[in-house]
């Protein structure tokens, strides 16, 4: 019988050692306020977040009805110590749909718990939702930082490790983690044994499942980079043993990565066992990045390909992040679906256009993917996106984003447009 570190438990014991008992959770890491000749003595002592964001999202995944969401997002927070050694800090996390023509969680089965859910309507996963979001405290000295408590996480540009901070709720993680960050050199481990979803507090955690709340487990994360004279060089070991699903069960992920003049390169090898496109079995499998960045003539061109081996999972990444906008792959890349026993792993080829600083100083973004399976035998389709981002101050920003996958037999078509407002103080 396998003993685990109750990290679980430890928000609880900084709520009562701090004296707090707020509810609520989240993510989004917070400036030290600048230092004046006149400090103000309660400054140095308690600072105040918010992080909100107003968002209307139009989604429309064939054969489902097309879903329309409203939603207003808040996480407000205090830190305790922002200019000390010590620090605490707490964050709730609250999302209110104004617009709840839509289904906010997979129909995967039930029960289902999260509201809105219109059944026949295309999943946009923001339900309404109160929780904690974050609640640690930290120690920095020396260039050393160890945090006990729910915080968030993110790894390696999130794509293994993240907090899905597309979405209104964010995912965090209970943990225990310590930092060094040298000259030219870094290092990082984590543990945790839960990782609170993006469905909310209300979502399902019981059989007959899927259990949507969180994940649960021993997860295990190492990560370390050196700057070198060619640049950046990393390499990370994340070792997750999910107990409360099956299909994500256990994987041992180890990797190297690179940046080199524009150049990324990025190779991992994962073994584990989960759903595979021949089910439920033990796999070995690779995962590789390869992209190049150039600017030319005020914009920036790129042009990369990712690949995921039959089987390999990220079940933590912070998968908007990857493979298009429309999320055609979020499950399978998670580990949660396997396509009905279509899905063989994903090759992404994409091409990408970043323009800032137009008229208006708005930055234009663009990016066209085509997928095929990691065998280069079926084509999944191919994926339009774009962006359009205006700064209107340190504190607010405005983005309108499309996408449209156009699927091949195994996948659908997914329109999807989203316009938000974010707010940050």
């Amino acid at each position: 019988m396998k003993t685990k570190t109750p990290i679980t438990h430890l928000s609880a014991l900084v709520l009562g050692l701090t004296g707090f008992t707020y509810a609520g959770e989240e993510s989004d890491y917070l400036p030290t306020p600048p230092v004046t000749n006149e400090p103000d003595a309660f400054g140095n002592l308690v600072k105040f977040t918010l992080d909100a964001r107003l968002r209307y999202e139009f989604r429309e995944t064939l054969p489902f009805d097309p879903s329309h969401s409203g939603t207003l997002r808040l996480r407000p927070g205090i830190l305790l110590g922002p200019e000390a050694p010590f620090s605490v800090f707490a964050e709730g996390e609250f999302t209110q749909a104004f617009i709840d023509d839509y289904r906010s969680s997979p129909p995967n089965g039930g029960p289902y718990t999260t509201d809105p859910f219109t059944a026949d309507n295309s999943v946009i996963g923001d339900p309404n939702n109160g929780e904690l979001n974050q609640l640690w405290a930290s120690y920095s000295d020396y260039g050393f930082t160890a945090k006990i408590g729910r915080q968030r996480i993110i790894r390696n540009g999130a794509a293994f490790i993240g907090n899905v901070g597309w979405r209104q709720n964010e995912q965090t993680f209970d943990a225990a983690a310590i930092d060094y960050k040298g000259d030219n050199f870094s290092l990082s481990y984590a543990y945790s044994d839960r990782v609170q979803r993006i469905f909310g507090d209300d979502a399902n955690d019981a059989l007959p499942g899927p259990p949507l709340h969180d994940f649960e487990g021993d997860f295990h994360f190492i990560d370390a980079t050196f700057q070198s004279p060619v640049g950046e060089l990393g390499a990370y070991a994340y070792l997750i043993d999910v107990d409360n699903n099956a299909s994500v069960g256990e994987s041992n992920t180890f990797g190297l990565f690179g940046t080199f003049s524009g150049l990324y390169a990025e190779l991992a090898f994962q073994t584990g066992d989960g759903l595979t496109s021949d089910g439920i079995d033990d796999y070995d499998s690779l995962y590789a990045h390869l992209k190049y960045s150039q600017k030319a003539f005020g914009s920036t061109f790129m042009a990369g390909v990712e690949y995921l081996g039959d089987g390999f999972k990220t079940p933590f990444a912070t998968v908007h992040a990857f493979n298009g906008f429309a999320d055609a792959f979020i499950l399978n890349r998670i580990g949660l679906s396997n396509q009905g026993g279509e899905f063989d792993g994903v090759t992404d080829i994409y091409l990408g256009y970043v323009r800032p600083n137009l008229p208006g100083g708005i930055t234009f973004k663009a990016f066209l993917h085509y997928f095929a399976d990691s065998e280069f035998d079926d084509t999944y389709g191919w994926e339009a996106d774009a962006i359009l981002a205006k700064k209107l101050s340190d504190s607010v920003t405005l983005t309108a984003k499309a996408a449209y996958f156009a699927g091949d037999d195994t996948y659908d078509d997914i329109k999807q447009v989203t316009v938000q407002a974010d707010f940050k103080f």
